[in-house]
């Protein structure tokens, strides 16, 4: 690329992939060598950052100083001294243009030293940092966890097994985690794939704080936001089960049920979660709303009306169980009806005009006859419809 060259963001940021990647690839190649010159390799790096990219960001700056940094400890045998993952660290923060960064290069030596099986030396870079995200305050109690192992080597048989004091510091841990539940995923930097050790702590902390403090729901929460998120639906369902027989009555985890439900297109199954909530939180909207939701997805009209009349005597708003007519006339392909029913809603709710005039629009490539295009039209129609439902009756995730 020329010097001064303007590229959109995602170029940039795609080249900026690929200069990283290759760069992993020449530490890894090269490790011994860049281990004994340290700042001229990160000298070398922040000139190729500079030429190649003179506009780029600081905070993508910084991330991309954190990963090569990273790397350098993960590729190297020398990287369980410390004074060396101190070498790196110093380097590395000398190269960033915020200079305050250094707590993120503490969080990533103290995941080099854990994967090395330096559990207290890990335990003390990792520090407070917990407090920035919840996966560090589980790596810390892992870390605890291993050494009450080693410990607990020294039992003797036959006498009664009481948790020693760093076991109990694991615990502990875990509680102050539950206490001030700290954000999750706040820190992009702890998303290292294929860390099979990262993968065993957390779950392996999710799981004793299920049996140390069965009582605690945020443990439960954070898992099931964890396997989401990771796509892990074995997890996902472990959870949900023990959160579903345990916290029965829980509106959080039977939406849960409920979504799950829907992705596994179990519209009976659904149906069983909805009617569960309804027992146990008669007042609620929310219910009555995915009662609706299933309605519209499997064309049951008689559903529909029946819980449309229970979301009216609730008191949902009117302007949104017309929102949501509408959306039983598109669903079922009833075009002189939806036409007719949107345009009396653009002359009764004038302050709706910035959301009613994008869904006519979806409701013409609905009824265009072009196959493919009605079905995309419907599913932006209907997850539109959905996400404005449940903000304006305020759902919480």
């Amino acid at each position: 690329m020329v010097r001064g060259e303007k590229l959109t963001d995602a170029i940039k940021y795609e080249r900026v992939d690929v200069l990283k990647k290759d760069l992993f690839a020449y530490i890894d190649k090269y490790s011994p060598k860049i281990n004994a010159n340290l700042p001229v390799f990160f000298g070398h790096i922040i000139s190729s950052l500079d030429n190649a990219f003179p506009d780029l960001d600081d905070t993508t700056y910084d991330e991309f100083i954190d990963a090569i940094a990273y790397r350098l400890m993960a590729a190297s045998k020398m990287a369980e001294d410390i004074n060396f993952i101190e070498r790196i660290c110093s380097n590395a923060v000398r190269s960033k243009r915020k200079k305050s960064g250094k707590a993120v290069l503490k969080i990533l030596a103290g995941l080099k030293l854990m994967n090395s099986g330096k559990y207290q030396d890990a335990i003390n870079y990792f520090s407070d940092y917990w407090k920035y995200d919840a996966r560090i305050g589980f790596y810390i109690a892992f870390c605890y966890y291993e050494l009450a192992k080693e410990e607990s080597k020294k039992h003797t048989p036959g006498q009664e097994y009481r948790p020693g004091r760093l076991e109990l510091l694991a615990r502990e841990q875990l509680l102050e985690l539950a206490r001030i539940q700290p954000h999750i995923f706040h820190l992009r930097q702890l998303d290292i794939p294929e860390n099979s050790l990262m993968e065993r702590a957390f779950w392996e902390m999710i799981t004793n704080s299920l049996n140390w403090f069965p009582s605690e729901r945020w443990f439960i929460k954070v898992g099931i936001a964890k396997a989401k998120r990771d796509k892990n639906k074995e997890k996902r369902v472990e959870l949900l089960k023990f959160a579903t027989e345990r916290f029965y009555n829980d509106l959080s985890f039977l939406r849960e049920q409920y979504n799950l439900k829907l992705e596994a297109y179990d519209g009976i199954g659904a149906a069983s979660v909805v009617k569960q909530m309804m027992q146990h939180h008669p007042q609620s909207l929310e219910p009555v709303y995915y009662g609706i939701k299933l309605s519209l997805l499997s064309s049951g009209t008689s559903s529909y009306v029946s819980f449309r009349s229970k979301a009216l005597q609730k008191g949902m708003p009117l302007y949104l169980l017309q929102l949501l007519d509408l959306g039983f006339f598109l669903m079922r392909g009833k075009e002189d009806e939806a036409t007719i029913h949107l345009r009396d809603m653009k002359k009764r709710y004038h302050s709706l005009h910035f959301y009613l005039i994008p869904l006519e629009y979806l409701a013409q490539d609905i009824f265009s006859g072009d196959e493919k295009r009605a079905k995309q039209a419907k599913q932006v129609f209907f997850d539109s419809l959905d996400h404005y439902a449940e903000r304006t009756i305020n759902v919480q995730e």
